[in-house]
């Protein structure tokens, strides 16, 4: 009985509250139909074998068919793909793109997807929608300037594939007149054949090569005509020598030889090469020629990278430093060339410029138009003098009276221990230097009313031309690696 009752409580059970019941399909939005362009474009991507096609032959052939296409879509949605082509783009995404490329035509370039602005650049690569290359160089250029305010990130690539463009399409080389590569290999190619380069021509081309010591300076800065005439005069006769004695030229001493190397355009880019270069070469410039060889490209350039040569720019400095030490100037600094015959030539080279440059100070005659008026003065005086009938009496003229004399011991006493004549340092900062170097009291820095701190700022910033870098430290403590070059500066 208790059975039964347990058997008629679990059939109501599954007949009230388990019950079959239908389940409802879910609501499937059916997608927007593409205009007829671009399901025509869509038709072109072929997945079977037998049709099989590159990804960048479809990207070429759709690109050409939508070239002049528009659209108006509202796309709200993100894009991010690598290697961007028509054929990796959703419907929506695709859509969206064309709207977007539509206003960028007009005018109106807004932040949008990274994916769209890279295609559209690749579109450009591969004079997509553009009448001619040089009308493609122009819109790649604008459009990079005016994305590049919205987006860092594209600059980086299309400041690569503008070099690149220009030579593909075999634009004037003076598109690329400041390019950093073509400066660099034009610089190269003055130094080449310095012996018949000008000598602006040579100074421009090591400003180049090595802007860091010389643009840092200050002797440079003052005696740049000079400095520019020893240097040419310098490289011309290391020329020589190199190509006369060594196995290597002075170029390739510095830069690396000169060879041909293989480059591959519009690296990192979707380039589909829509010209179909096979047999093709194109100079750059004299130092630059690049070649096509069966769709193989490579350039014959110095095996230097274009950025500032250290080898060079030690020989500035090395020049430089013997300047300072022949003129006397009282900041030197280390020469970092030790090759003898360098710095024999360095040495002859500019002693031979201050003989020439005495020699023309000693011809040279100074007229100062400046004592004509006292000079006429002086000649009507004499003519009024000369034709009086009797001379006049003068004045017996004074004597002027010596200053009282200051003993050396009491001039001392005054100014404290003076700085020697060749010295920028003033007395308190010369006596500053003695003690931290000699291991003096400093205690008379605060017991005569100074402060530590601005007589240290003195130092470092007198010093600064000679170092290229701070002596003392807040402490104030002196850099260990500059004490023996101080010492030489500084005496007890």
């Amino acid at each position: 009985m208790g059975l039964n009752r347990m058997k008629a409580a679990a059939d109501w059970f599954y007949r009230t509250v388990f019950k079959d019941e239908a389940i409802c399909p879910r609501a499937v939005k059916k997608p927007e139909p593409l205009p007829p362009a671009l399901r025509t474009a869509r038709g072109l991507e072929r997945l079977d074998h037998e049709n099989w096609q590159s990804r960048e032959s479809l990207f070429l052939e759709q690109g050409r068919l939508l070239a002049a296409y528009e659209d108006d879509y509202d796309f709200r949605g993100s894009s991010q793909h690598y290697y961007t082509t028509y054929q990796s783009l959703t419907d929506p995404e695709l859509r969206g793109y064309f709207s977007w490329r539509t206003k960028v035509r007009r005018g109106e370039v807004r932040k949008a997807p990274l994916s769209f602005a890279f295609l559209y650049v690749y579109e450009l690569l591969n004079q997509i929608g553009v009448p001619s290359p040089e009308d493609g160089f122009r819109r790649l250029c604008g459009f990079n300037e005016a994305y590049g305010e919205l987006d860092s990130v594209l600059p980086l690539y299309v400041g690569r594939w503008l070099p690149d463009y220009v030579i593909y399409y075999g634009l004037d080389p003076i598109l690329l007149s400041g390019s950093c590569q073509v400066v660099f290999d034009q610089s190269i190619a003055v130094l080449e054949n310095i012996q018949d380069r000008a000598p602006d021509q040579v100074a421009a081309a090591v400003k180049n090569l090595a802007p860091k010591w010389l643009g840092r300076s200050k002797f440079y800065a003052a005696h740049t005509e000079e400095m520019d005439a020893v240097t040419v005069s310098i490289l011309r006769k290391m020329s020589g020598h190199y190509a006369t004695r060594c196995k290597k030229t002075m170029v390739e001493q510095y830069f690396g030889l000169r060879c041909p190397q293989p480059v591959y355009l519009f690296d990192a880019a979707v380039f589909c090469d829509p010209l179909r270069r096979r047999d093709y070469t194109y100079t750059l410039n004299e130092g630059t020629v690049y070649s096509c060889h069966n769709g193989v490209w490579s350039v014959n350039r110095c095996t230097a990278r274009p950025q500032p040569n250290r080898k060079l720019d030690a020989l500035m400095k090395t020049i430089d430093s013997v300047m300072r030490e022949e003129t006397g100037d009282s900041h030197p600094v280390k020469a970092e060339v030790e090759t003898k015959w360098i710095l024999k030539l360095i040495r002859d080279e500019v002693q031979a410029l201050l003989r020439k440059k005495q020699e023309a100070e000693g011809k040279k005659v100074v007229i100062d138009y400046s004592r004509l008026t006292q000079i006429r003065l002086d000649a009507a005086e004499t003519q009024e003098k000369l034709i009086v009938e009797e001379e006049a009496e003068l004045p017996e003229a004074t004597l002027p009276v010596p200053p009282p004399a200051v003993s050396e011991a009491s001039a001392s006493e005054i100014s404290g221990p003076a700085a020697p004549a060749d010295s920028s340092l003033s007395p308190e900062e010369y006596r500053l230097l003695q003690c931290l170097l000699y291991g003096g009291d400093t205690g008379w820095v605060q017991a005569e009313g100074y402060l530590l701190s601005v007589l240290v700022d003195g130092v470092n910033e007198k010093m600064y031309d000679a170092f290229s870098d701070t002596v003392l430290d807040g402490t104030p403590q002196l850099i260990e690696d500059y004490i023996d070059d101080l010492k030489e500066m500084v005496r007890p």
